[in-house]
């Protein structure tokens, strides 16, 4: 085993799923056939600005997707069952009432 790591890579490995997702929606438009111009005229500039909005938004998911997880897949299955149960008493009636289900 190593006994040294970087806290560099540490953190984009923590971050890594996030990075996948929104690299579609932040550096990649149209259809993944065009790139994000924030700066049109300086695309040096462009690619260090919407680099750094990309990693920051995916920190911020990391986060939120942390927070989130620990309330939609409870340790306690009795919990993870009234979540559920009241998932689908709330989606259901709005699924039958645009046509979803029928």
């Amino acid at each position: 085993m190593r006994t040294r790591y970087s806290t560099f890579f540490a953190w984009f490995g923590k971050i890594s799923l996030e990075l996948f997702i929104t690299q579609y929606h932040i550096w990649l438009s149209a259809d993944t056939h065009g790139v994000l111009v924030l700066i049109p005229s300086y695309p040096v500039l462009n690619v260090i600005v919407t680099s750094f909005v990309f990693l920051c938004v995916s920190h911020e998911m990391s986060k939120l997707v942390t927070t989130l997880s620990n309330y939609a897949v409870p340790n306690n299955w009795k919990v993870l069952v009234r979540n559920a149960t009241v998932f689908l008493l709330v989606l259901l009636p709005i699924g039958i009432s645009h046509g979803m289900l029928g």
